[in-house]
């Protein structure tokens, strides 16, 4: 199911109008000999353009991974995955080391039902010692994780363990829960994170065996629970700050701990997943309210592992519900390891431990230096799909999937010297190595180097674990699946393939994956095509080959990424709004924070199809009478931060135009007043808006077309590179300064003076700068440009901030290559913090018309009654113009004015009219615009002697135009009046007509003309 628009009161009510995009011929053929594609070579929807770089986000700390990480060694994660599944399903009695046991009277299932136990670590003999221990961490991701790689647990070797799973279903609640058991002394209680996570693997379970029993009956239920949740906790304004959650009395539990983070983004999984599934708009509420949750936080609430969903959910619903969300704050939110996080320093390995690249890697970064998880770890694809709904974190998601596809292995015995394992050789030879350790550990106790190793060693003491217990974590391992179904290696060495379907659930898509070359060379990766496929790049919005099959070789850029869909051969691609679909099936969608925001947004006007101004449609307009005052009004939704809005007219008006912008419909601040023919950009400073409005006086004739209204933040700054004289630590960086997020900060060190240095890249006019400063700000600050970087000129200063928001209006003429702030006295004792630095071009609105309509004509004299061919430039796009003969103004004809302001067209003198000095007059019917060119008449033929030219005109031929109309060089006479001269000039014209007619005659054929 597929909408452009999904939430309810969303942008966009009137119905889009597709625009057409052009589809290239076939550049390749595919067939058992493999071709080659590029992004360069391939098409663009405008035309044959140069090939830019795809649009790029920054997400610092995991921009800084290695390119290079090591020590590298491909790994079959999808073999390792099957390889697990077989040894964990099998059913051999091992005494303690027996991997999975018979549950003969599972809990919450009917009577005589049958299900299993898997234990949590490998040795571990709780689950058979007590009823309803086992826990879904360990066993309903094994079976979702096997599934991922292709094996069907619906049916294995006789066994149905996608049905034996109901068990963790409690029909009382309404939920799953971590155990069959669920009560308060069961692992996993008494937290919200087990709790959700448990319902997020069942609705996992439920996109891969739709069908198996009871699966509709259970998803609706979670679904309605956890919708229930929301309106209990506030509903639009729903507070997840919780530790737990009590389903049977639906009230929070607060606790010790927020887990509420991860509550959320599981929340919002869960119900977002429920609505493709369900079509009930409350499911999509709720999934809103949930991500709302999380956006509203200025800290990290990363609790344990389900917000390594938020930035696919936030991607996702801002690609097909129109949403906002900052998807830099969702992945900054999993990265960020800092003291007020809910879980302090709980985050993602950002460093190298004794030669190892463990970078991606999840966990405690300060606990014994650095402790991260297989389970935390191998969930990371979670947030895969980010890249195929946001294009921009292609490169994000690919360089962090490579660390973490190569990082991942050191959990596991066989990838790691004995010295660096918990257990030294003991299971490197062994079949249980295919069970990763628990955790990775920077430093351990009787280590001082990095050692895998788990809880298990030195911190179980009141876990009630036998003896034989091992290090080796099965409920970790069983999340393998997540990496074999996900990541896989190429043909070329670290040029990976993710696909980006694997773990988007009910998603209406063709196969889609994101292959990234961390190299500095372009890689030709082979790609195998299902069936035959159109081969098409979302990241540049391009199709690389028609007709595929077999194996393409496809170039993937040095440092960059390739989106890659397959479509069906001949797909018919089109674009709605900010979406690109290839028969009817989404494949792109434009989130670029500098996009047209009021494409699709709903308009209203004082007369005519307002909706047509924001449609995207080039072929139709906002019509309107030029006679009376006009006004549109488009609505972009929600409040966004607003520089600049564009007008592109038809026809255009010939009143003043005047554009402005207001928060709440009530104060409008004007971006810019124009005059005819208002054709372009009105910029001024940014601001914050929901509403554009365009208003335009009356007075003229006939109508004005207005084509399309588009409205931009134009912000000079984003993205750009940027350098600090110091930084507190290693996550409040500079680059935080440029990412577009209001989240993000960057950080200097207490003291004074501090400064941020950002390179536009070219010398730019700047007109106006925007700082956000947190609490730290600075009292007393400059503003500076400078065009090499060396040599700076003041463009602002002051001795009186006072934090908060600052707009700043720079000096007149300000232009650099270089723009830096620095601060001279801090607000504070603490040091500077902001959380961004936007810079605007000078306020500006089109230019007035400067050129004058001009008027032509292919002979300077004609004969009363002859014709004259006119032109005209210069003149209003798709008006029409009359045209007289003065100086007693007759309308002698007419004709309409193409899109570039030139028509043609030809004319008959009256035959009536006065010999002497006469002005051809054009006038713009609807704009009133006028060109006039002289233009002499000479005497008309006389009756009797007839015209005798060949046109029938009294021109003669083509070729004897200017002679005929006694032009320089006419055979005729045109001094003398009367009869006599009338005869005498016929007579010759008709001589003048003959002798062409007989040098035609006389005219080599082309075939015999010499050469």
């Amino acid at each position: 199911m597929r909408r452009q628009h999904l939430l309810a009161g969303a942008r966009g009510q009137r119905p889009q109008r597709p625009r057409s995009l052009a589809i290239a011929a076939a550049l390749a053929a595919f067939g058992l000999t493999a071709a080659t594609v590029s992004p360069a070579s391939a098409d663009t929807a405008g035309g044959a353009d140069e090939v830019l770089p795809p649009a790029r986000a920054s997400v610092a700390v995991i921009d800084d991974f290695p390119r290079d990480p090591g020590p590298w060694k491909d790994f079959d994660w999808a073999q390792r995955s099957r390889d697990y599944d077989a040894f964990l399903y099998d059913w051999t009695d091992r005494g303690p080391f027996t991997t999975i046991t018979e549950d003969p009277a599972p809990l919450n299932m009917p009577a005589g039902s049958k299900s299993f136990r898997i234990p949590a670590y490998y040795g571990d003999t709780r689950v058979s010692r007590a009823e309803g221990q086992q826990e879904s961490v360990a066993q309903i991701s094994s079976v979702v994780g096997a599934t991922l790689v292709g094996i069907d647990k619906s049916d294995q070797d006789g066994h149905d363990y996608v049905d034996m799973l109901r068990t963790f279903f409690h029909p009382d609640l309404g939920v799953a829960l971590n155990t069959p058991d669920g009560s308060d002394s069961a692992p996993g209680s008494q937290s919200m994170w087990y709790t959700t996570t448990a319902n997020v693997l069942y609705a996992m379970l439920g996109a891969q065996y739709p069908d198996a029993t009871d699966m509709e009956s259970i998803q609706r239920s979670i679904a309605d629970k956890y919708y229930a949740m929301l309106v209990q906790l506030g509903g639009p304004a729903a507070d997840l700050t919780m530790q737990d959650y009590d389903f049977a009395q639906m009230v929070p539990k607060a606790g010790i701990r927020n887990e509420g983070g991860d509550v959320a983004a599981g929340t919002a999984a869960i119900l977002l997943w429920a609505h493709e599934r369900f079509d009930d708009q409350k499911y999509l509420d709720g999934a809103v309210w949930a991500m709302d949750y999380l956006e509203r936080s200025k800290n990290s609430l990363y609790y344990e592992l389900l917000a390594m969903l938020a930035p696919y959910v936030a991607a996702r619903l801002n690609a097909e519900a129109g949403t906002e969300y900052d998807v830099v704050q969702m992945f900054s939110q999993i990265r960020l390891g800092m003291e007020r996080n809910v879980r302090p320093n709980w985050g993602i390995m950002g460093a190298q431990w004794d030669g190892h690249d463990v970078q991606g890697l999840s966990g405690s970064r300060t606990d014994l230096q650095g402790y991260a998880f297989a389970m935390n770890s191998f969930a990371t694809p979670w947030l895969a799909a980010t890249a195929k709904y946001d294009t921009r974190f292609a490169d994000t998601v690919g360089l962090w999937m490579l660390n973490l596809y190569n990082a991942g292995r050191f959990f596991y015995a066989d990838q790691m010297p004995a010295s660096q394992l918990e257990d030294g050789d003991r299971f490197i030879g062994d079949p249980a190595h295919v069970i990763a350790y628990e955790g990775l550990r920077h430093r351990g106790p009787g280590h001082d180097t990095l050692v895998a190793s788990s809880d298990v060693f030195d911190r179980s003491g009141g876990w009630g674990l036998n003896p034989e217990t091992t290090n080796l974590g099965i409920y970790g391992a069983s999340w393998v699946g997540w990496m074999g179904g996900t990541v896989r290696q190429t043909n070329v060495e670290k040029v990976l393939r993710t696909d980006l379907n694997a773990l988007d659930m009910y998603a209406d898509s063709y196969p889609t994956s994101l292959y990234y070359n961390p190299g500095t060379e372009d890689a030709l990766v082979d790609v195998a095509v299902d069936g035959t496929r159109d081969l098409y790049d979302s990241a540049r919005d391009r199709l690389l080959a028609s007709g595929a099959s077999g194996t393409a070789q496809v170039s993937i850029p040095a440092g960059s990424s390739v989106v890659l869909v397959q479509l069906p051969a001949g797909a018919d691609r089109d674009s709605i709004g900010h979406e690109v679909v290839a028969d009817g099936v989404g494949v792109r969608w434009d989130t670029d924070p500098q996009r047209d925001l009021a494409l699709g947004a709903s308009a209203s006007a004082s007369t005519g199809d307002a909706g047509a101004a924001t449609d995207g449609d080039a072929e139709t307009t906002w019509a309107s009478s030029r006679a009376d005052a006009q006004s549109l009004t488009v609505d972009l939704g929600s409040v966004r931060r607003v520089s600049e809005a564009t007008l592109t007219w038809a026809a255009h008006p010939t009143g003043t135009v005047l554009v402005e912008s207001s928060a709440d419909r009530q104060s409008w601040s004007a971006l810019g007043t124009a005059s005819a023919p208002a054709d372009g950009a009105f910029a001024d400073a940014a601001r914050d808006a929901r509403w554009v409005r365009v208003s335009i006086t009356g007075g003229g004739a006939g109508t004005q077309r207005l084509q399309s209204v588009e409205v931009r933040q134009r912000d000079l700054a984003l993205g750009a590179a940027a350098t600090v004289s110091s930084t507190a630590n290693a996550l409040n960086v500079a680059a935080h300064v440029t990412d577009g997020s209001d989240f993000t900060r960057w950080e200097s060190a207490t003291s004074d003076p501090q400064w941020v240095q950002l390179d536009l890249g070219r010398v730019t006019a700047l007109g106006s700068a925007r700082i956000e400063w947190e609490a730290a700000a600075a009292k007393a600050y400059r503003i500076e440009v400078s065009d090499d970087g060396a040599t700076w000129r003041t463009a602002y200063q002051t001795t009186t901030a006072d934090g908060g928001v600052d707009e700043i209006a720079l000096t007149e003429g300000t232009e650099g290559r270089y723009l830096r702030l620095t601060g001279t006295q801090r607000l504070t004792q603490w040091s500077y913090s902001l959380y961004s630095l936007e810079a605007y071009a000078p306020a500006s609105v089109p230019t007035t018309r400067t050129t004058e309509p001009a008027l032509h004509v292919d002979a300077t004299e004609v004969r009363a009654g002859g014709t004259v061919t006119v032109s005209g430039t210069g003149f209003d796009g798709e008006d029409r113009v009359r045209i007289e003969l003065h100086s007693t103004p007759v309308e002698i004809g007419a004709a309409d004015v193409d899109a570039s302001g030139r028509f043609e067209t030809q004319v008959v003198v009256p035959k009536d009219a006065a010999t002497g000095s006469h002005e051809l007059v054009a006038v713009g019917v609807a704009t009133g615009q006028e060109a006039r060119v002289a233009l002499r008449v000479t005497a008309a033929d006389p009756e009797p002697g007839g015209s005798g030219g060949t046109d029938g005109t009294g021109n003669g031929g083509a070729e004897s135009s200017a002679a005929a109309n006694g032009g320089p060089g006419s055979l005729a006479s045109t001094g003398g009046d009367g009869v006599a001269g009338g005869i005498v000039a016929g007579v010759l014209a008709l001589l003048a007509g003959a002798v062409l007619i007989a040098a035609r005659r006389l005219r080599p054929s082309a075939e015999n003309e010499p050469r």
